[in-house]
C-alpha cells in the first residue's frame, strides 16, 4: 500500500487545500439550502407546530450526544493505524466498530421509549391535542436517530481517506432530499407535523444506503465477526471520555432547549430552533475547516513528524479563526435584515438567540485543532474530564438565572462565559500533555495577532452599519467588505512570514494547476 510519505499519505498542502475547498463548497450549498428549508417549515407548521417539533425532537437529539463519540473513535483510530501502515488492521477497526454501534442502539432506544417518552408527557408543554402528534413526531425522530447513528464507520472511513468529495456529494443529496419533504410540508394529505417526520425518516435511510454503496470501494467496509476483546476495549476506552465530552456539547445545546420550554413554553422554542439551524450552518462551516486538517494531524502524530503536527495546528487554528470571522461579522451585524429576508416577520428572539449563538460557535470552536490533537495523542481521559465539565456546568447556572428572573437570552450569556473558561483550561490540558506546545507563542502569534484583525474588522464593518440606513444594501456592502478585510488583515497582520511564504505557494500552485 505504499508509506506515509507515499501516495496518497504524501505530505501535500494541496489535498489539504482542495479538501477545503470542497467542504466549503458542500457547506455553502447546504446552508443556502437548508435556510430556505427552515422557512418553508416554519411557515408550513406554523410557529406553535414548529416549536413542538424542536421541543420533542431535542428530546431524542440529547442522545446524539453518541454521534461524534464512535465518529471520532473509529476515525481517530483508522487514521492512527494508516500513519503506522497497519492496514490489515482497518477491516477490524470497522467491523468492531459496527458491533458496538448496533449493541448500543438498542440500549439507546429502549432510554429513549422509557425515560424519554415519560419526559414528554410529563414535563414539556404540549399545546392542547397536539400530543398524539408530538409522540408520533417522536416514534419519527427515533427513525432518523437510527439511521444516522449506522452511518458513522461510514463517514469515518471516507474521513480517514480524505475523500471529502464523497461525503461532500452524499450530504448534498440528503439536503435536497429534506428540501423536498419541505415543500410539501404545508400542503400535506395528512398532518404536517406527520408528514415532516415520515418525510425525514425517509430522507434518513435513502442517506445511509448512499453510504453503504459508495463506502464498498474502500477494501475494510466489508463486515467480519471479530473476537478480539483488545480492539473493543481500544474503541470503547477511547469512546468512555470522548461521549463525556459529546454529552457536554449536545446535551448543552438540547438541555437549554428543553430549558427554554420549561420557562418560557413553545415560542422559546421556536426562536430557538431558527437559532439553532444557524448555529448548525455555522458549526458545519467551522468543520469544513477542521476536517480537512483532522486525518493529516493524526497521521502525522502517529508517524512522529511533529514539526509537520505544529505546522498543520498552527494553520488549522489560524484558519478556523479568519474563515469563521469573515462570516460571522456580518451575520452578527446585519441579524435584522438577514432574518427579515430569510423568514420574513420574525420575533426578537430569533434575532437576539442567532447573534449569540454566532459568537458562541466561534468561541467553541476556536477549541477544535486542540481536541484534534489531545485525541492523537491519547490523553484524553484528564481533558474531556476536566473541560467538559466546567461546561456542564452551564445547564444548572441558566436553570438558577431563570429561576431569578432573567431573560431568555441569558442561556446564551451563560454559554458564552463558560465556553471562555474552558478553553483556558483546554490550553493548559495542552501544555501538560503535549511538551511541544508553547502558552506564549499560541497567545502572541494567535490569539493576540487573531485579536488585532477580529478588532480591527469589527470596527470598520461597525462604521459602515452606523453610515449606512438599513436595508438590502447595508447587507450587501458589509456581506462583500467583511470577508475582504479578514483575510486581507489576516494576510498582513495575521499570519507570520513562514506562513505567508507557505500561502503564496499553495497560491501559485493553484494558479499553475489550472493553466
Amino acid at each position: 500500500m505504499g508509506s506515509y510519505q507515499e501516495g496518497t499519505q504524501a505530505k501535500h498542502p494541496r489535498r489539504i487545500a482542495s479538501n477545503t475547498l470542497v467542504l466549503f463548497v458542500r457547506i455553502l450549498v447546504i446552508t443556502i439550502i437548508n435556510l430556505y428549508a427552515v422557512r418553508l417549515v416554519l411557515h408550513g407548521l406554523g410557529e406553535r407546530d414548529y416549536g413542538v417539533f424542536n421541543a420533542v425532537v431535542g428530546v431524542v437529539m440529547t442522545c446524539s450526544c453518541v454521534f461524534p463519540v464512535l465518529a471520532v473513535s473509529a476515525q481517530r483510530f483508522y487514521s492512527y493505524a494508516m500513519g503506522r501502515n497497519e492496514w490489515g488492521r482497518l477491516r477490524t477497526i470497522f467491523s468492531a466498530s459496527i458491533n458496538i454501534i448496533v449493541v448500543s442502539l438498542v440500549a439507546i432506544l429502549v432510554l429513549l421509549e422509557t425515560i424519554g417518552l415519560y419526559f414528554i408527557y410529563a414535563k414539556l408543554q404540549i399545546p392542547d391535542g397536539s400530543m398524539d402528534e408530538a409522540v408520533f413526531i417522536f416514534h419519527c425522530a427515533l427513525f432518523v436517530f437510527a439511521f444516522s447513528y449506522v452511518q458513522i464507520p461510514y463517514t469515518a472511513a471516507i474521513f480517514a481517506h480524505e475523500d471529502m468529495d464523497v461525503y461532500a456529494y452524499v450530504s448534498c443529496l440528503d439536503c435536497v432530499l429534506k428540501l423536498v419533504v419541505a415543500l410539501f410540508v404545508g400542503n400535506a394529505v395528512f398532518g404536517g407535523l406527520a408528514f415532516y417526520g415520515v418525510g425525514l425518516a425517509f430522507v434518513a435511510l435513502c442517506t445511509w444506503l448512499c453510504y453503504v454503496v459508495v463506502c464498498r470501494k474502500y477494501p475494510e467496509c466489508r463486515y467480519a465477526w471479530v473476537k478480539e476483546p483488545g480492539i473493543y476495549k481500544e474503541l470503547l476506552s477511547f469512546s468512555g471520555w470522548t461521549m463525556y465530552g459529546a454529552f457536554a456539547g449536545i446535551g448543552l445545546i438540547q438541555g437549554n432547549n428543553i430549558l427554554l420550554n420549561v420557562f418560557f413554553g413553545p415560542k422559546a422554542n421556536a426562536a430557538f430552533g431558527v437559532a439553532n439551524n444557524v448555529f448548525n450552518a455555522f458549526t458545519s462551516l467551522a468543520n469544513s475547516a477542521v476536517l480537512p486538517f483532522r486525518p493529516r494531524m493524526i497521521k502525522s502524530y502517529s508517524a512522529r513528524d511533529f514539526r509537520y503536527l505544529d505546522l498543520l495546528f498552527s494553520a488549522n487554528n489560524k484558519i478556523v479563526l479568519y474563515l469563521l470571522s469573515s462570516v460571522a461579522i456580518p451575520a452578527v451585524f446585519e441579524m435584522d435584515t438577514i432574518m427579515e429576508v430569510w423568514l420574513g416577520d420574525v420575533s426578537g428572539d430569533m434575532v437576539v438567540f442567532s447573534q449569540l449563538f454566532i459568537i458562541y460557535t466561534v468561541l467553541l470552536t476556536l477549541n477544535s485543532p486542540i481536541t484534534v490533537l489531545m485525541q492523537a495523542s491519547g490523553h484524553i481521559r484528564n481533558y474531556h474530564l476536566v473541560v467538559e465539565t466546567i461546561m456542564l456546568l452551564c445547564l444548572p447556572a441558566t436553570w438558577m438565572l431563570f429561576k431569578m428572573g432573567a431573560g431568555a437570552y441569558m442561556a446564551f450569556i451563560s454559554m458564552i462565559g463558560f465556553c471562555v473558561v474552558a478553553h483556558v483550561v483546554r490550553i493548559v490540558c495542552l501544555r501538560h500533555d503535549y511538551v511541544r506546545f508553547s502558552c506564549y507563542s499560541y497567545f502572541v502569534s494567535f490569539l493576540l495577532s487573531g485579536g488585532a484583525v477580529l478588532a480591527l474588522a469589527v470596527a470598520v464593518v461597525w462604521g459602515i452599519h452606523a453610515s449606512v440606513s438599513p436595508g438590502i444594501w447595508r447587507l450587501l456592502v458589509v456581506l462583500f467588505v467583511s470577508p475582504l478585510l479578514v483575510f486581507g488583515l489576516a494576510y498582513s497582520i495575521g499570519i507570520n512570514r513562514a506562513e505567508r511564504a507557505f500561502v503564496n505557494a499553495l497560491a501559485m500552485k493553484i494558479l499553475k494547476r489550472r493553466r
